[in-house]
């Protein structure tokens, strides 16, 4: 997945967030494969988005990101 800006991350997030309350309400199984399949793409979302905030919070501080890290 290609890297995208934290807003355009936040609302994309919500969007799924509402899908998946919707799919809830309509299926009534959390362990329907739709839902699941949705429920991880959401979980990937926020992953990406935490990475982003450890890397623009590091960036702020002076400290090494995982770009710029020596090996």
């Amino acid at each position: 997945m290609a890297s995208m800006d934290p807003q355009s991350l936040i609302c994309r997030l919500q969007a799924l967030q509402r899908r998946l309350s919707d799919m809830a309400n309509d299926l009534g199984n959390l362990t329907d494969p739709e839902i699941v399949a949705v429920s991880e793409e959401a979980d990937r979302l926020i992953v990406q988005l935490q990475r982003l905030r450890m890397e623009e919070s590091r960036r702020e501080c002076g400290q090494p990101t995982s770009d710029s890290e020596a090996v």
